[in-house]
């Protein structure tokens, strides 16, 4: 029995431009890992690290013929997904994964292939074994032939109740250790699954996964995973926890605090600009003693309006206050913003661009490095923003995503700058003059100020 695993592509084409780091795809490995421990055949194909076109894939695929072949699929790539799968001409089992599957289901069932196509929400750790060895306990939630849909929530024989304890075999990963530009070497953990906000733009949502619950690795296990890291990979100085959201709150903070202080490591992972608001300069100097030197924060905007609209903080004081407790730290950040929600006016525009301005002061004042990461409003299924739009009437036949070569040509960056058209109330022009002149708040070097987190490592160690 043979089972390949895909991390789909992002491109048809080989794109020889691309040069973006790649993460790990640590879910998929997971996956992996359970199938290898009971005795499958099982490989590996990430697309987006090998940076692959699509028909060679299906080449390697072919070559390769599994009787599995599972692979994840997002709004943005739904159409190379979905013509990979119909290429495949020779008998085999494809299962499809992902938190866009949730409204997407429908259409991977009208596939053109005779193959069987099982599609999994949520965990599939448990339930890809399960399918590979016919022995699936759940009942589909949707089923037509030879196609069914799997929905893994708090009913199902397959939710991973504690996530403390899953096996990962790190040697399915091609690209890590990773390294960053700034020359130090890093390796990603997953501490936990869920988020516990509600933002309007994202598939993850709380109110979107109520019957998913949010749950959270011991202090002990992640401990563990810090020491095989340090003993299995002794060049690897720095961790990036890819949870949606690790630190959430004061608990959370004290929580990374216990488990990174006992190892020689720095770590980066995402925050809320609400988890700090609490918290005393005392315990945020902790958090920096312990290694943290960069948070990833999703402010999105500094219009109170559209920080409204998309349920996220709408005090832009708040804000400033919240993230400023982090400069005073000694802690980086790396800011993301969108331009282009639903309805956004060139004022709204405006009111972001000064607060990225503002946040960008106040890091020098403090001797730290606020980077800006900047994007393009996109409706993704599964989302309650996407979910509105349709309600309008909008054509949101966002599957046609497309890369921007002109948005790509203005600011360097390839992996992200998909669009599928405009939804603000303004020209597309002023959007994308927003979004350059947000980058470009980090000019010629973006890692320019983070010398100083380099200082902290090697002090640390």
């Amino acid at each position: 029995m043979k089972a390949l695993i895909i991390n789909s592509p992002l491109f048809r084409e080989e794109n020889h431009l691309y040069d973006e780091d790649s993460l790990p795809p640590i879910g998929l490995g997971y996956i992996g890992t359970q199938l290898r421990q009971h005795g499958i055949e099982v490989k590996l194909i990430d697309a987006v690290a090998h940076r692959i076109s699509l028909d060679a894939i299906i080449n390697l695929i072919t070559e390769y013929t599994p009787d599995f072949v599972g692979i994840n699929i997002f709004t943005t790539n739904y159409e190379l997904v979905k013509d990979l799968i119909e290429s495949l001409h020779f008998p085999t089992h494809i299962v499809v994964g992902g938190l866009s599957t949730k409204q997407l289901y429908n259409q991977i069932l009208t596939w053109r292939t005779p193959n069987p196509i099982d599609v999994v929400t949520g965990d599939g750790e448990l339930i890809m074994l399960d399918i590979v060895n016919k022995t699936v306990r759940d009942k589909p939630f949707h089923q037509e032939g030879n196609r069914r849909v799997f929905q893994i929530n708090e009913a199902s024989n397959y939710l991973v109740k504690d996530i403390s304890d899953i096996p990962l075999d790190r040697s399915f990963f091609t690209n890590e250790p990773t390294n960053h530009p700034l020359g130090f070497t890093e390796a990603n953990i997953v501490a936990s699954r869920g988020c516990i906000y509600n933002c309007t733009f994202c598939a993850a949502a709380r109110s979107l996964n109520k019957d998913y619950p949010v749950r959270e690795r011991s202090d002990a296990s992640i401990m563990a995973e810090l020491q095989e890291i340090q003993q299995g990979f002794p060049k690897v100085n720095s961790i990036r926890v890819l949870d949606d959201l690790f630190l959430k709150s004061e608990k959370s903070i004290q929580k990374a605090i216990n488990v990174f202080s006992p190892f020689p490591f720095q770590w980066r992972s995402m925050a809320h600009v609400q988890t700090f608001r609490n918290v005393d300069d005392g315990l945020m100097k902790k958090l920096k003693a312990s290694g943290c030197y960069e948070l990833f924060i999703g402010i999105e905007s500094g219009s109170p309006k559209i920080l409204t609209d998309i349920n996220k903080t709408k005090n832009v004081r708040t804000i400033v206050d919240n993230l400023t407790k982090v400069f005073r730290a000694g802690i980086n950040i790396k800011g993301y913003f969108i331009f282009g929600f639903p309805g956004e006016t060139e004022e709204d525009m405006e009111m972001t661009y000064q607060l990225a301005m503002e946040l960008k002061q106040l890091s020098l004042d403090n001797g730290v490095n606020f980077r800006t990461s900047v994007f393009q409003y996109r409706p993704y299924h599964a989302t309650q923003i996407y979910h509105h739009l349709e309600a309008q009437g909008k054509n949101l036949w966002v599957t046609n995503m497309a890369p921007n070569a002109e948005l790509t040509s203005l600011v360097g960056r390839y992996q992200f700058n998909f669009h599928s058209g405009n939804f603000s109330a303004v020209e597309y022009q002023v959007v994308e003059s927003y979004i350059c002149r947000t980058i470009n708040l980090n000019g010629s070097n973006i890692f320019s100020n983070l010398e100083s987190s380099t200082q902290a490592l090697q002090e640390k160690l």
